[in-house]
């Protein structure tokens, strides 16, 4: 039990700290999608502005409030989700370094356009005088910055059978020096659009391919550790949707997808579309002595020959397929399967212990075989 405790407070430092420096960057308007952090940064909020000179009844009232709301909230965060009878595993495209198009049309100046009003634009050109020293044509012209068209995304994001569009604009803007910056915009099936992400260093997208349904990666290294990141983005009800984000890659395990991250972090996951939300697959530790009698055929006999008793070792069990043996603070896990009294090293697989890294659905109940064997190509 003190182990499993242990891990148990391990992962949820990895989660909150990765939520804080990673989900933190998540667009406002796209705010629904990764709420964790929020939730935990306003009621730090609330607690603040609680003011020395409030009534004595105030502040007992606050406190019988939290007495109250308090064990309700850890109730429900504590108890895994249920996969849904009706739940659909796709076997989706992963297609990586995707290209998209240059060719929009009108659209393209009217990105153009439309960043030139935001306020990041006129944060840069506050800035002018020392970019204007740095960057000459074509981001230079008639006094002022003007962004450039790079590239476009144009796809069926939500399956309503109109076309959504994802738009990168380049554009210098100023840090600490003046750098050249990639902005990240969503223009919906009627030319409306929204400023989601801006980011130097830019990473290539990737598209993910659900039929029905696309998302689309949009990141970057910044100019320090603390700004990377790469978000995933879909579309619902006409409108962007933060599906994920984080300092992380995206992997694909057939019909699941894997993220890796900052110190240990990240998660493995599988898209609802019914709900069009990710899940996060949860996992059970298994106890070691449970573990070394399974294993008649001493297949992990490199693991229990160099272990003391105290060492930081684990064995989690993911979806009634998978075991992670998980031996540190910021270690994702090694992969084995489990047959015919053996365990077998996976080492390729992409499978992980999940931290939870943006407060999304967890769900643990879930059987990995048979959602593999059920999941639906794409058509």
């Amino acid at each position: 039990m003190k182990k499993k405790k242990f891990l148990g407070a391990v992962a949820a430092v990895l989660a909150l700290t990765a939520v804080f420096s990673a989900c933190s960057e998540a667009p406002a308007e796209n705010a629904e999608a990764i709420t964790s952090a929020e939730t935990t940064a306003s009621a730090a909020e609330t607690t603040e502005a609680v003011s020395e000179t409030d009534t004595e009844q105030t502040t007992e009232n606050t406190a019988e409030a939290a007495e109250e709301e308090i064990p309700q909230t850890a109730a429900e965060e504590e108890e895994p989700a249920q996969v849904s009878p009706d739940s659909k595993f796709i076997d989706y495209e992963f297609i990586e370094n995707y290209q998209g198009t240059t060719d929009i049309g009108e659209l393209a100046d009217k990105a153009v356009e439309f960043l030139m009003t935001t306020d990041e634009y006129a944060e840069a050109m506050s800035a002018f005088a020392d970019i204007d020293e740095e960057f000459g044509e074509p981001y230079i012209a008639d006094g002022k910055i003007i962004p450039q068209f790079e590239v476009a995304y144009p796809e069926d994001y939500d399956g309503d059978g109109k076309t959504e569009t994802f738009i990168t604009l380049a554009m210098p803007f100023r840090v600490d020096y003046s750098i050249l910056t990639r902005f990240f915009i969503y223009a919906d099936s009627e030319g409306n659009m929204t400023l989601l992400d801006h980011i130097s260093g830019v990473y290539d997208t990737t598209l993910l391919n659900y039929g029905s349904f696309k998302q689309i990666t949009f990141g970057g290294s910044g100019t320090a550790g603390v700004e990377d990141h790469t978000n995933l983005y879909g579309v619902a009800d006409g409108k962007a949707v933060l599906l994920y984000g984080g300092r992380v890659s995206y992997s694909k395990e057939d019909c699941f997808l894997a993220t890796y991250g900052f110190q240990g972090t990240g998660d493995f996951l599988y898209f609802d579309p019914d709900d069009r939300e990710y899940c996060v697959i949860g996992s059970a530790i298994a106890d070691i002595e449970d573990v070394r009698a399974m294993d008649t055929s001493n297949s992990l006999a490199d693991i229990f020959d160099n272990y003391n008793e105290g060492d930081f070792l684990f064995f989690s069990s993911i979806g009634g397929k998978y075991y992670c043996v998980v031996r540190g603070a910021m270690d994702p896990g090694d992969i084995y399967v489990y047959e015919n009294s053996s365990f077998t090293y996976l080492e390729d697989s992409k499978v992980r212990v999940s931290t939870n890294l943006c407060g999304l659905k967890e769900v643990t109940d879930i059987d990995i075989n048979e959602a593999i064997a059920e999941m639906k190509s794409v058509k």
